[in-house]
């Protein structure tokens, strides 16, 4: 009687687990309505190029890899050239993501637990909760996708254990051919996350590590390294095509230079040993005070201490967010001195799966453990109510599902993001206003030019193309890059033979000293002997927008 019971009370907490985290996604959805973000409207106008036959890198600069803009190509060739398509592609990440910690998870424990830990991914990284402003600066950048890059991985992993514990080798040896296929698997999206940041290499690395300890007694050396072989060998095919697609459009020298060199360059900006040790550490424990998963992450991280001092050996489960969990902290340090919110993103599933593990599976070991179970539940779920979770995703959502009906204001509500008229930087309603001005008095071949920050998605917006490569100012002003095409006189001179139909000029009310150049730009004599062809036309907001007084015709130098 007591079997069929707890039997009964699994059964309705896998259900209530598996639809807390449906709602959650479904959650997600309104969120279509908002505007680009930042990072992700100058990705937008980068393929909007692309897709009128601009060359990355070399009409196009930006120095991410080629995987962040295919997979923006990708998405708004599937959901349509509008700002609602980058939200499709972070809601559809997220839902992969939490499918396939369900089914690490299963793997590794049960169904229950499986679920369990697909509720905790989709209701703890819901972007109204985690950030301001529903996330939509936090939404479908490059670790998102990595992010599932290697779930795709981790779950390769998981089921090429699986395989192998259940396998028997044959004559010679050798291990069945899903087996392989497996391991394929977990190096080809290994190799897959690469295309997206290269620091995302150290991810591969962990997942084969986990292997190789988890694997079965029974395996011998000569089979486990043939393994380690095959995925090795797939992990270089999605480096390669993409290294295959540069060559054939000439563009590998552009693209050594972005991926390359600038990266370097901005990596080791402001970087010292001792400050990034402490701003690192203030930002993991800042993150513990106030998420309930980076809590029980680090509580967990001690229960795992705890067992491997104990027993000289971490069961697979609790070992795989070990693997995955310290790769993502590596590769969150490789990515230099400035601590953006993006680059924790990739922590969240590595802490899910710790989570889990201390949560539920540790807690049949004893009863101590089964008491820091529910002592760490309970402190998850202070967390939430203490910072007003229910209250947080229901504004937004509420604020989205009103815009979309029509019930509320699109200009209020544009002013949520950013605000307008404050001094502040970004502003989604002037960026709108922006692109609809350009797009009403210029026609479709006509180009412009921005020289900004916060309105590089005038170009997506407007539909126009951009007069010179580098969508954003900060690359070439300062000009502290050391190659001669990233200075200012560089760009103007360029400007001068292929002249803009506007010049836009975006007031960034920053204090830094790359902001006070920017917005001095106008009084610097060689934007002054530009503007000579230009008159001032009018203001939007943080932009002066100036308009070509003679024909566009490129001169030959």
């Amino acid at each position: 009687m007591g079997a069929v019971l707890l039997m009964k009370l699994r059964s309705i907490l896998t259900m209530l687990a598996a639809a807390a985290a449906v709602l959650a996604i479904a959650l997600r959805v309104p969120s279509i309505a908002e505007p680009l973000g930042i990072d992700q409207s100058l990705w937008a106008s980068a393929v909007r190029g692309m897709a009128r036959h601009q060359l990355l890198y070399r009409d196009v600069w930006e120095q991410r890899p080629p995987g962040i803009y295919f997979t923006y190509l990708a998405g708004f060739r599937i959901f349509g050239w509008t700002p609602a398509a980058v939200a499709w592609m972070d809601i559809l990440a997220s839902g992969v993501t939490t499918l396939l910690l369900f089914a690490i998870v299963r793997r590794l424990s049960d169904l229950t637990t499986g679920a369990i830990a697909a509720a905790l991914y989709a209701v703890l990284t819901m972007p109204g909760w985690l950030y301001r402003h529903d996330g939509f600066l936090e939404r479908s950048v490059c670790e998102t996708f990595i992010v599932v890059c290697v779930a795709v991985a981790a779950w390769c992993a998981v089921e090429w254990r699986t395989v192998v514990s259940l396998s028997l080798c044959d004559t010679r040896g050798r291990l069945p051919g899903w087996a392989y296929a497996s391991a394929a698997g977990v190096g080809f999206f290994g190799g897959a996350a690469v295309a997206f940041k290269p620091n995302a290499g150290l991810y591969l690395p962990a997942i084969l590590l986990w292997m190789w300890f988890y694997r079965p007694p029974s395996m011998v050396v000569p089979e486990a390294m043939r393994v380690l072989v095959v995925a090795l060998f797939a992990a270089a095919i999605p480096p390669v095509l993409t290294l295959v697609w540069l060559w054939r459009l000439d563009l590998l020298a552009d693209a050594r230079v972005a991926v390359l060199d600038f990266n370097r360059f901005y990596v080791s900006q402001g970087l010292t040993i001792k400050g990034y040790a402490v701003d690192f550490s203030k930002a993991i424990w800042l993150r513990m005070k106030t998420d309930p998963l980076w809590l029980a992450g680090g509580i967990g991280s001690v229960a795992v201490v705890w067992q491997f001092l104990r027993q000289r050996a971490i069961d697979a489960f609790a070992g795989l967010a070990v693997c995955w969990g310290g790769a993502a902290a590596l590769v969150i340090v490789v990515n230099g001195a400035r601590l953006f919110n993006t680059y924790f993103i990739q922590a969240f599933a590595p802490l899910v799966v710790l989570a889990t593990w201390l949560i539920v599976e540790r807690a049949r070991a004893s009863i101590p453990a089964r008491f820091i179970s529910v002592a760490t539940a309970a402190l998850m779920l202070t967390l939430l109510l203490q910072r007003h979770y229910v209250t947080r995703v229901y504004e937004w959502a509420q604020a989205d599902i009103g815009v979309m009906r029509g019930t509320l204001d699109r200009t209020s509500y544009l002013d949520r993001f950013g605000g307008y008229g404050n001094n502040r930087g970004y502003s989604a309603r002037a960026n709108e206003e922006l692109a609809n001005y350009i797009r009403n008095h210029t026609t479709p071949d006509d180009r412009i030019y921005l020289f900004g920050i916060n309105g590089a998605g005038v170009y997506f917006l407007s539909d126009r193309l951009t007069a010179h490569r580098f969508l954003r100012v900060n690359f070439f002003v300062p000009s502290e890059f050391p190659n001669p095409a990233f200075t200012l006189d560089a760009v103007v001179a360029d400007l001068a033979v292929r002249p803009a139909r506007y010049l836009i000029f975006e007031q960034l009310h920053s204090s830094s000293e790359m902001g006070r150049m920017v917005d001095a730009l106008q009084s610097r004599g060689e934007i002054t002997r530009l503007l000579g062809a230009y008159r001032f036309e009018t203001t939007i907001e943080d932009f002066s927008l100036f308009r070509l007084t003679e024909p566009v015709v490129p001169k030959s130098r």
